[in-house]
């Protein structure tokens, strides 16, 4: 019985050492791909052309600009349902510095930046391997490549560096749209004015916040399309890998960000 348990024991330990040096090679192979494409991006003579461009422009716009409806949405969601009342929270106590404080390290730092990552993942991070993925079933990455035209130079970098710019600019939106709409909505639908609360809000943020939020934000974008852009050239001749692929970009995506996120929060 004794020999059994120790068998079982020794199945878990062998099992849970494999999957840790799975994990620990995965991420080293993701993360070599993000740095080789940039490096390779950056040893151009001219770093920006009118394809890389062309690239970069189209995935700001697709990631940013084409969001910003469904961004808006959630943003006014979340200042009617969490700003709002924490608002009257601090009426009713009369501490309205501390919830001005607390408003801006959950809302501004966290739900931002966590709910428009979520918005990336599902609509950008997606379309990335869906595309990347295509353009490998139909053998456009070979004849691309056969004509001497590096992948990474013109597809891979442009997309993560544009998703990184959109990544910090709609945290930044969605930050002022929670927290400052929260504030004038909830002026408008109860009695008595809260505009003063605006200062205080803008009084809260300190500027180690603000440095900590971009190089999150940062980090989320180039996460996001580095993992979509690797598990979109992943794909080889099957039809069937392509949405496997796309799948496992996604789920990637969420774990590598809220495990991100988690590390940050416990660091600051």
């Amino acid at each position: 019985m004794s020999e059994t348990r120790a068998g079982r024991l020794d199945g878990l330990a062998g099992w849970t050492g494999r999957r840790t040096l799975s994990v620990g090679s995965y991420l080293l192979e993701l993360t070599l791909f993000v740095l080789q494409a940039f490096r390779e991006w950056a040893q151009r003579r001219q770093v920006f052309n009118r394809a890389t461009l062309q690239t970069l422009y189209g995935q700001i716009i697709f990631t940013g600009v084409d969001a910003l409806p469904l961004v808006s949405f959630l943003g006014l969601a979340v200042g009617l349902s969490i700003t709002s009342q924490m608002l009257k929270l601090a009426t009713a106590l009369g501490n309205e510095a501390d919830v001005a404080a607390l408003l801006t390290r959950i809302v501004g730092m966290e739900l931002s930046s966590i709910l428009t990552a979520i918005v990336l993942i599902g609509r950008s991070g997606s379309a990335i391997a869906v595309d990347l993925g295509s353009m490998k079933l139909r053998g456009e990455v070979e004849g691309l490549e056969l004509l001497g035209i590096n992948v990474n130079e013109f597809f891979v970098a442009p997309r993560i560096i544009g998703a990184g710019i959109a990544q910090f600019t709609l945290a930044v939106y969605f930050a002022v749209i929670a927290l400052f709409g929260g504030v004038l909505i909830n002026d408008l639908l109860t009695p008595g004015s809260s505009t003063h609360q605006l200062s205080k809000l803008a009084e809260a943020i300190s500027p180690e916040q603000v440095l900590l939020f971009g190089l999150k934000n940062l980090l989320f974008g180039i996460t996001i399309a580095g993992t979509a852009c690797y598990h979109g050239l992943r794909v080889r001749t099957s039809p069937t890998e392509l949405p496997q692929q796309t799948q496992r970009a996604i789920v990637t995506s969420l774990v590598l960000v809220f495990a991100a996120d988690g590390l940050l929060a416990v660091v600051s």
